[in-house]
Order: structure tokens, then sequence, then C-alpha cells
């Protein structure tokens, strides 16, 4: 057997998945893509790619159209819900290093962009996966491959393969992610913002400066089985500056997508016989900081290098993988997580949260590549 003849089955045509099937095809090896939905998942609102992100989009892609398709900025900005600055912070004058900016997207854009890279025929639509008898299924029958990717998301059926015994993290925290043509003079088009309440946060950016295309997203805990649309976060988050309301206020009904907050803790067994995860299947994380689709295209490239490398051994392959990208993996998930319990449920400490957006640039910059 050599590369080519690999037969690669990625289950999940998401970012993550698409990533995967491109880094794979940069190592000369073809997949098979498998996807629930009728049709590619062309949706979304907004996306944060981190500077590491960044640089493989570029590899993967064509680097000349990226910066078309988003706005760049360089700091992120820590504020009171009234606007009063808590924190900046400069990607580029922490220790990590970092030669690229962070990109603000538009999903649509951004999953196009890979679309358009990999080939929207080149996916099998239509493939429900499912795990019975301890066999991974596609449509009900056993799917054959000599490596199987579950990149299927936090509620991941492949998981359920791989690492039965994984469950959920829901700390009753309910968000909503909008999109709106907004311009105000409070927000400037080279921040990312977060902006602190009580159990409550704000996050905006502009990912488009010519038409002013804000992305926000806004989340409280909230009791068991509680939601939130857009006339309780008005509501609710009325001790907000008024500019956040306004902005939440002008978002029409259908560009809010609402949500409840579900990750998993870090776990160490991401592969099994001939199966492994990637993405939100293996390292899910809270959106307290936008690192999931730039870890996840940092970890497809890994694995695919690793499975280009070690072809003849997928085990090999898979355990490389592993050490190569888990230990950062489960740093990130860590530290995003106590964020999020500063944010949700604790006391807002400023140095704290300091502290550990700090330690976040570091191990993020931290890239194995």
């Amino acid at each position: 057997m050599d590369k080519k003849s690999l037969n690669v089955a990625i289950v999940g045509a998401g970012l993550n998945g698409l990533a995967l099937a491109l880094s794979l095809r940069i190592f000369g090896i073809n997949a098979t893509v498998y996807e629930r939905s009728d049709k590619p998942r062309i949706d979304g609102t907004g996306i944060i790619m981190w500077p590491e992100g960044m640089q493989v989009l570029a590899a993967l892609t064509d680097a000349s159209k990226i910066n078309t398709l988003c706005n760049t900025v360089d700091i992120l900005t820590t504020a009171t819900f009234n606007g009063e600055t808590l924190n900046q912070l400069s990607m580029r004058q922490v220790n990590g290093k970092v030669n690229a900016d962070v990109g603000l997207f538009h999903r649509r854009d951004l999953y196009q962009l890979l679309l358009d890279a990999y080939g929207a025929d080149n996916i099998l639509t239509g493939q429900h996966c499912s795990v019975e008898n301890d066999t991974v299924l596609v449509n009900g029958k056993p799917l054959v491959a000599d490596v199987i990717v579950g990149v299927d998301g936090v509620f991941s059926q492949v998981r359920k393969f791989v690492a039965p015994n994984v469950t959920h993290r829901q700390p009753n925290v309910y968000c909503c992610r909008g999109m709106v043509d907004y311009h105000s003079s409070s927000l400037s088009d080279e921040e990312c913002y977060v902006f602190a309440g009580m159990q409550s946060r704000i996050v905006t950016y502009t990912y488009n400066r010519k038409t002013q295309g804000k992305y926000w997203f806004a989340a409280c805990k909230v009791e068991p089985g509680e939601t939130l649309n857009k006339q309780k976060i008005l509501d609710q988050f009325a001790h907000y500056s008024p500019y956040l309301l306004d902005m939440i206020a002008q978002t029409p009904d259908e560009q809010i997508i609402p949500s409840p907050l579900v990750d998993i803790a870090p776990f160490e067994q991401w592969s099994r016989d001939n199966a492994v995860l990637l993405g939100d299947a293996c390292c899910a994380v809270l959106p307290t900081m936008g690192i999931g689709f730039s870890l996840g295209i940092e970890n497809a490239f890994i694995l695919a290098q690793c499975l280009a490398s070690n072809f003849f051994d997928v085990p090999k392959a898979f355990e490389r993988y592993q050490y190569r990208a888990q230990k950062r993996s489960h740093d990130l998930q860590n530290i995003t997580h106590r964020l999020s319990e500063l944010t949700y449920t604790e006391a807002f400490d400023p140095e704290e949260v300091a502290e550990l957006y700090s330690r976040f640039t570091q191990v993020n910059s931290q890239s194995p590549f």
C-alpha cells in the first residue's frame, strides 16, 4: 500500500472536514467526505481566525483571496459593560512571535473559500453516520475504510465508537449570535471587543469594513431549560452601553442564531482501531476566545502530515498526531473553560482574565509547525 491507495473516510463536511480533505490532498492522499445534510452547509455567522490558523488557511487555499474576504486586526480589547477599557492585548507585542494578524470572517465566506478549493462535487451528501454493535455505519451500512476520521462536531457519532464514555458539559449558559450592517463611532474596525457584565458578555467585531458588517455574540447564565432571543437580550443586557443594544436591536431576527453553550472536558483517547477524531469531536471549546476553527485547521494539517508519513502504520500515525496536537489542545480547552467560569459563573476578576489572555496567546502561538 502507498499513500495514493490509502482509503480515508471523513465524516463531516464542515469547516474542519474540508480543512482535513485539503490537507490530505497536499500530501498526496485522497479522501471521501461524507455529509449528513443534503448540501454543503454554507451558513452561520462570524468566525475568528487566530494568526496560526490564518497561516494554515493560506497554505490550503488561495492566499491572495483571504484578505479580501475578511477584516484583519491586531488588538483584542476587553471592556466593562459600559465601555470602560480593562485590557488591550496586541498579538504582535506578546511573546508568541506571531507573524500574521487575526482574521475576522463571515462563516459563509470562509466556508465558500474552502469549498471552492476542495470542490463541492467531491462531497457525498445525505450520508447519515451512526454507531451500532460497535461498528461505524453510514446509511445503515458498515463504513469500510483504512482510516475513518470523525469530524462531526461536539455531538459526534464517531466519538461514540472511539470514546463512548465522554459526556458533554452544559454550564447553563445560552447565547445568541447575530450579523448586521451597523456603524458606531464607539466601535473601531481595528479591534475585536469583549464587553463583560454580570455573568454575561458581548463580543463584537467588524468583519466587513466596506459595509460595516458586524458580528456580535451575546451570552449569559440562564436557568435550566431557559433560552434567549433578541428581546430577552435587550431586557437582560439593559445595563450595557446603548450602542451595543442598538446594534442588537437593529439585527433582523433571521440573522440571529440562538443556542446553548456546550463543550466537552479534555480526554485522552482520540483514536481507536482505524478511527480517529478531529475538531469539536475531540477538543470542543466554548466560544469564549473563538479558537475553535483555528485549532481545528491546525490539527487537521498535523493529522494529514502524520498519515502521509506513517501511511503504512495507521496506529503509529494516530499516536504521532495525538503526541503533537493533544497537549496544546487540552491547554487551550482549559484556559477557555476557566475564562468562561470567570465570565458566567464566578466574580469577574480583571487581573486573572488578563493573565489568562496572555497565557492563551502564548500557548496558541506554540504551533507545532
